[in-house]
């Protein structure tokens, strides 16, 4: 998604300059994000604060993609960035926990690795629906359930591991 920002800003009438300024503001919100997840999963555990900050993600990637004012692309940028930098930092913390100590690094890397995949194809799909005219708001709605079919995977795969002795 993040790639594509300063390109989305430019779609939606602003220019080059201002989307790359608009851009920076956004970002700017990782940070803390990134910061409030890794608090919060010592306090709320880390099953429940990974699907919290996706189903923020999804939600703030489905209202960005059909914000129609600057106020409303600005606040949903920043609740995009501030919650998908913290479910990433969740997503680190979290995932090595999912499997056994002597599978722990092939599992991560596995993990890691299909994420990689995506992070390659992801921005051509986007790309490539650009091309054929599909609507903005269209592809951050395919963001938005792509984030809450992981978030449901998470609760119905994952299990809770804060305050467990692992193996």
């Amino acid at each position: 998604m993040f790639l594509w920002l300063p390109s989305v800003m430019v779609l939606k009438g602003f220019s080059l300059i201002k989307s790359f300024q608009y851009t920076l503001i956004m970002t700017l919100a990782q940070l803390p994000g990134y910061f409030v997840a890794a608090w919060l999963i010592e306090k709320w555990g880390r099953k429940f604060v990974l699907i919290t900050f996706l189903i923020g993600t999804a939600l703030s990637a489905y209202f960005f993609g059909t914000a129609g004012t600057l106020a409303l692309l600005l606040t949903f940028g920043i609740l995009l960035s501030f919650f998908n930098l913290g479910a990433w930092g969740a997503l680190y913390a979290y995932s090595p926990e999912q499997y056994p100590t002597v599978i722990r690094g092939t599992g991560t890397g596995m993990a890691a690795a299909f994420g990689r995949i995506g992070g390659i194809f992801g921005p051509l799909l986007v790309g490539y629906l650009i091309a054929q005219k599909v609507p903005m708001t269209a592809i951050f709605s395919i963001f938005c359930a792509s984030i809450l079919i992981g978030a449901l995977a998470v609760l119905i795969l994952g299990k809770e591991t804060k305050n467990q002795t692992l193996d």
